[in-house]
């Protein structure tokens, strides 16, 4: 089974930003873009918001409100990785001024070509529970939504179909964690550090639900579908049956594209600091 591994919402920090500098970054991008601002919202003292079109854009958060000394501060960057290229004035401005760029955050997506039904994922935690909104299941609440290791799981194909008219022939499946890492990594450094996502979720794609016994596919679908998370023990019985049908290995497979994953935007950002 070949799946397909790519990552989104790709998360910077440049570090010790003067405020001058994020004024102007607000004046440039006036005169260029769609922009909209928010002041003394959520974490962040200045939320800034800009749009080349509808598909392309790029968020800025400026001054956590954790930073009350001195006149320098964090400016955070969000946007999908092949955004980075579309605002390299933006980002020349700024890092022209930064200490250091560091790795914040990025989602990253395992495409599975098969039916939703067939995916199963269960946390090495006992205590993440699971949540529905319709087919999507979740692992993590909204307000978790940002941090390591929140999870969902979710039919690929009726979402492209749903939200871009797009029909695929073939069924797709994607499991999406969070990546975020607990320690402060300079951006040049991060292609030594690719994620390690087996220690948060053991996921098995069932190939041939007749190999399993009746007791088995009932546990395998409470499970899967968050009805019993049950305990340990029973979670590890579960597991067994398991080995034998298609087992994803989230570190293998992000391990073996990091270095291209990250090249676009990495070579974007440290090719202007």
């Amino acid at each position: 089974m070949e799946i397909e591994v790519s990552i989104d919402k790709f998360v910077i920090d440049y570090k010790d930003i003067p405020h001058s500098a994020f004024l102007r970054v607000f004046m440039v991008g006036v005169e260029k873009y769609k922009v909209k601002m928010k002041i003394y919202s959520g974490t962040y003292s200045y939320e800034l918001h800009m749009r080349k079109s509808d598909d392309v854009y790029i968020h800025m958060y400026f001054k956590n409100f954790r930073e009350t000394e001195g006149h320098l501060h964090t400016l955070r960057i969000e946007t999908r990785p092949e955004h980075y290229s579309h605002f390299r004035e933006i980002l020349e401005m700024i890092g022209k001024r930064a200490s250091q760029v560091e790795f914040v955050s990025c989602d990253v997506a395992y495409d599975i070509p098969t039916k939703l039904e067939n995916v199963v994922v269960i946390p090495i935690d006992v205590r993440r529970k699971m949540s529905h909104c319709e087919t999507t299941r979740y692992f993590g609440e909204g307000y978790q939504r940002k941090q390591n290791g929140y999870c969902r799981i979710y039919d690929k194909r009726l979402e492209l179909f749903r939200n871009k008219g797009i029909y695929l022939e073939n069924d797709l499946s994607r499991i999406e964690v969070v990546y975020k890492p607990d320690e402060k990594i300079e951006l040049k450094d991060i292609e030594r550090h690719s994620p390690k996502q087996n220690k948060q979720y053991f996921a098995a794609v069932i190939m041939d639900w007749q190999a399993l016994e009746k007791k088995e596919v009932e546990r395998v679908i409470n499970l899967r579908d968050g009805k019993d998370m049950y305990t340990q023990y029973i979670r590890r019985a579960i597991k067994k049956p398991l080995a034998n049908q298609y087992r994803v290995d989230f570190d293998e497979l992000a391990g073996a594209v990091w270095k291209q994953l990250i090249d676009e935007p990495c070579s974007m950002v440290l090719g202007v600091a």
